[in-house]
């Protein structure tokens, strides 16, 4: 704190010392980290403020504030060294690891990167660069649509086995968001969010990727893990985050996976944590307008237990039924999963898709996989077949062997 107070002082001194700014961030960032909270504290003021113990828990936040003030703090001032000395790559490189302990995972990338090609030489600066830009996958918000097959080929309306009406509704999302002006004039309201319903495993989350592929929108998808915070602020700040990154990159889709268990019904009292999330997600989506090219898409399969307020007008306006497959889709989606997998003669798809009644599609393909695997154990086993192919028998111990675990499950 001294050398901080220090430093401060140099500042006020000299405001346009790009060495005094630079030495002032520095020292802030390292007593950040020196009262940086551990795990236990987050820990033990998670289930604190889950059991209402405040007592407990406010501490606990007022040290998780005052850590990510000090962050704050830090990086203004080494932006000011930044910017009287633009070839500063120390206070790039401090910067980028403020902005990554604050979550600015983008803007951390950034400023390593420009502070590696200052100083080319610096190993430390290098190092950073390269660290973030292995976990740009992982880290990205915006990942690239893939087909149901595994194809890493941009996903199409044709590879989505669904029913013709379902098909149209979801077209119909796609024109008015790539053509809202045409949908005014042809009086149409384009819509702000839809909620996509169905039982596990019908491809809601495939289709609301196709859709932003087909509508060239970007994808923003997110869960109640990405969102739900211990400390009080944090989880309404990740929604606004998020849709202040989604307006400022229209046209683009926001997917809410489980939307019920991220906006669940609102009943005050120990919920009102989850509470406030849900305020402020309905605060976001009324303070939308047609014209941002917007999209909130929610999936579910416990429709009910979402928040009354969420499905109103203005909201998740249209809400699309995502049915199991019939028999002629279970066929259908057999013929897609099995495009790449040696198939005996004596496999009979008709056949399969007559006995998986009620099945998904999810559950289709993991029948295949099992089915594939049962081959593979045959051939490793020394079976003296003339090719290596998948067999009905395959198909029918992969089926006894689901089945088996289905009852299991329900045990």
């Amino acid at each position: 704190m001294a050398a901080a107070d220090r430093f401060r002082r140099a500042v006020a001194t000299d405001r346009h010392s790009g060495e005094a700014c630079f030495r002032l961030g520095w020292s802030l960032w390292n007593q950040a980290i020196l009262q940086q909270p551990s795990l236990a504290d987050l820990g033990i003021g998670y289930l604190a403020q889950l059991a209402g113990l405040d007592g407990v828990a406010r501490p606990r936040a007022r040290r998780f504030t005052a850590h990510k003030r000090l962050l704050n703090e830090a990086a203004h001032w080494l932006r000011e060294a930044i910017d009287l000395r633009p070839d500063d790559a120390q206070a790039h490189y401090y910067l980028a690891r403020c902005l990554k302990d604050l979550g600015y995972r983008a803007d951390a990338m950034r400023m390593a990167r420009q502070a590696a090609q200052i100083e080319p030489g610096n190993r430390r600066y290098g190092e950073l660069a390269v660290a973030f830009e292995g976990n740009t996958a992982t880290a990205s918000q915006e990942p690239r649509p893939r087909s149901d097959d595994g194809d890493s080929r941009r996903s199409t309306w044709d590879d989505i086995i669904l029913a013709p009406r379902t098909k149209r509704e979801l077209r119909q999302v796609q024109l008015m968001l790539e053509e809202p002006e045409m949908a005014r004039e042809l009086g149409v309201q384009p819509p702000t969010g839809i909620l996509l319903k169905g039982s596990p495993g019908t491809g809601k989350t495939t289709i609301a990727r196709v859709l932003a592929a087909e509508a060239n929108c970007r994808f923003y998808t997110i869960s109640p893990a990405d969102i739900n915070q211990m400390f009080v602020g944090e989880s309404e700040k990740r929604v606004r985050d998020l849709f202040e990154t989604a307006r400022s990159n229209c046209p683009s889709i926001i997917f809410i996976d489980e939307i019920d268990a991220l906006l669940p019904a609102r009943q005050g009292g120990v919920a009102v944590h989850y509470d406030k999330v849900v305020n402020q997600f309905l605060q976001e989506m009324d303070g939308m307008t047609p014209n941002q090219r917007v999209l909130v898409i929610g999936a579910t399969n416990r429709e009910d237990m979402l928040d009354p307020a969420v499905r109103r007008g203005g909201r998740l306006t249209r809400e699309i039924e995502i049915p199991l497959p019939d028999a002629r889709s279970r066929l259908e989606l057999l013929r897609l999963f099995t495009r790449g997998v040696k198939l005996a003669p004596d496999v009979c798809l008709d056949r399969l898709s007559e006995g998986t009644e009620g099945w998904s599609g999810a559950d289709l393909r993991a029948l295949i996989n099992e089915a594939g695997l049962q081959a593979l154990v045959r051939l490793a086993d020394g079976a003296n077949d003339e090719a290596r192919s998948v067999t009905i028998a395959d198909f029918d111990d992969a089926l006894a062997t689901l089945e088996g675990r289905a009852v299991t499950d329900r045990d």
